[in-house]
């Protein structure tokens, strides 16, 4: 797989929960099943940043390092929340306060190192 991929997929999903999460959260007062409405608005905006980072923003190396470190947020989340399904024990330690910085220093630390060593990152 080439980061190419890999920053398609990761924007997508990162952009998929943030979006869904915001909505959903935003909606909740006014509307019953807001994820009803936050989640396909969620994958569509995610879909379309998958589609431009494949597209259009993978081509600009400057821009690869934030691609990246965008990717890992959501990769991080993801790998959070199955710790914290598959491992019961972590259940107390793994939650959104417990993720949602963690994947923040996913991110920080993808961004550092594309950055820092860009010969890593393959086309």
């Amino acid at each position: 797989m080439n980061g190419r991929m890999v920053a398609t997929v990761g924007s997508a999903v990162t952009t998929f929960l943030l979006v869904s999460a915001v909505l959903t959260e935003l909606l909740a007062a006014r509307i019953e099943f807001s994820a009803l409405v936050g989640l396909p608005v969620g994958i569509v905006v995610g879909g379309a940043v998958g589609l431009a980072t494949w597209i259009r923003l993978w081509r600009d190396p400057a821009a690869r390092p934030a691609l990246l470190g965008w990717s890992a947020i959501g990769y991080a989340l993801i790998v959070a929340a199955a710790v914290s399904y598959a491992v019961p024990s972590a259940r107390g330690f793994v939650g959104v306060a417990t993720a949602v910085p963690f994947a923040g220093l996913c991110g920080a630390a993808a961004f550092w190192l594309t950055r820092r060593y860009p010969e890593l990152v393959s086309e």
